[in-house]
């Protein structure tokens, strides 16, 4: 067994204990609370963090971690549609071993920076491998981009013969992410549901990114239909005349709930359709600033049912793939926004978002070990949130359901034995 104790506990975004500590037992936490009601005849290794605060594991409920070598790589100049071009020329000649480079650079990045669980964007699926060789906590998302009604099924078949052969363990699981909806056809939006229902997968999706996205799909018309054009991918199509989340609606996506990536321009009804069917924004703060985006709907949606989660994206569009970082950046810039409430779209929505909020997100007994361990820098701070968001304060210990990942400092090394 395994004892971590702190000067402070956050067991949930609301619940502060000082002197708190944790015991974790067979990958379980077993106990929560203040370091004084641990019981003196346990029997178990001491690790003792000093000034810094336990708190349940981050989790990015979206980033693409193939893309980690493409930090500074691509200068963005104002047409997003341009730097999607790119970006696919960057990757093209890209390697086997190059990509899995990139991968292994981004769940080393994701387990120093206190994130215990990972949302994951793969299209070749060469994704798979590292994350399996990783004690991180996954979800892989299988990107399926298809412009051609006529090929959907054929599409679905090859995504359901990759999963086939997927060996699940505790800390993997599978989603579906039919890309956006300039890249996927009407109707394989609507296998990809139907398939999401029937083996009960999470189902994510881009939605409304970019002020373009609205024009392709009410009008037909901007940089994304001449984009398309480009590529020959548009042939007989015909714009359905709707918002972007309207259209997500109209053809049954939102049903059952699912996963909204970013969100960043919704109006009116489309608010209404996300809250009445469960479904989860996912807000990527840092990003949504590099591509130069107006205020997000968040910090107005404060007074609606809706699920709100956080991602970093990728290295291509961020400086790193924080979710802390991403926390102090709204904690810095948003000073309306409650501390707890920014900690609860760190840890708690995204593992409602994944399906997950019975195991992680909280550190209640019986759930998962996964813990991120916060030092701070100033030995005085006037709250646990003035130090857990201050921008010098930084993870030293990544704990995965029992396993400890990351230790700067070495500290377990070191540890007592009680």
């Amino acid at each position: 067994m395994l004892l971590l104790k702190s000067r402070y506990l956050l067991k949930d975004p609301s619940t502060v204990i000082d002197d708190g500590a944790v015991l974790i037992d067979d990958g379980k936490v077993k106990f929560a609370g203040c370091a004084n009601d641990i019981s003196s005849h346990e029997s178990c290794q001491i690790v003792d963090l000093g000034n810094s605060a336990i708190v349940p594991g981050f989790v990015n409920t979206h980033t693409h971690l193939d893309l980690t070598h493409l930090h500074n790589f691509i200068k963005y100049n104002g047409d997003y549609t341009e730097w999607i071009r790119q970006l696919v020329n960057a990757k093209k000649e890209w390697t086997e071993s190059e990509y899995l480079s990139s991968i292994r650079s981004g769940i080393k990045n994701s387990l120093e920076s206190g994130t215990t669980t990972v949302a994951d964007i793969t299209r070749n699926g060469l994704a798979l491998e590292e994350l399996q060789k990783s004690n991180i906590r996954k979800t892989l998302f299988y990107e399926l981009i298809d412009f051609n009604p006529d090929s959907a099924e054929s599409t679905i078949d090859s995504f359901k013969n990759i999963i086939s052969k997927v060996k699940h363990d505790d800390l993997l699981s599978i989603g579906i992410f039919p890309h956006a909806p300039y890249t996927v056809s009407e109707e394989l939006y609507r296998i990809s549901k139907t398939v999401s229902d029937e083996l009960g997968l999470s189902i994510a999706t881009h939605i409304s990114e970019t002020i373009d996205e609205a024009n392709f799909l009410t009008r037909g018309a901007g940089n994304f239909a001449s984009l398309l054009r480009d590529f020959d991918m548009l042939k007989e199509w015909k714009p359905p005349g709707l918002r972007p989340v309207n259209y997500m609606k109209n053809i049954g996506f939102l049903e059952n709930g699912c996963i909204l990536v970013h969100c960043n321009y919704l109006k009116g009804e489309e608010v209404d359709h996300i809250e009445e069917s469960n479904s989860t924004i996912v807000f990527c703060p840092r990003s949504h600033k590099y591509f130069r985006h107006k205020d997000h709907p968040f910090y107005m949606l404060g007074n609606r049912n809706i699920n709100i989660a956080l991602g970093t994206d990728s290295l291509a569009s961020n400086d790193s793939l924080s979710i802390l970082d991403e926390m102090k950046y709204i904690y810095t810039q948003h000073k309306t926004s409650k501390p707890k409430d920014i900690l609860y779209m760190g840890t708690i929505a995204g593992a409602t978002a994944l399906r997950l909020d019975n195991k992680i997100g909280k550190l209640e007994e019986g759930y998962a070990a996964d813990i991120a361990v916060i030092d701070f820098k100033k030995e005085k701070v006037t709250n646990v949130y003035d130090g857990l968001f201050s921008q010098d304060s930084e993870c030293v210990l990544t704990v995965v359901s029992g396993t400890i990942c990351y230790d700067k400092h070495e500290v377990s090394k070191e540890a007592s034995i009680n």
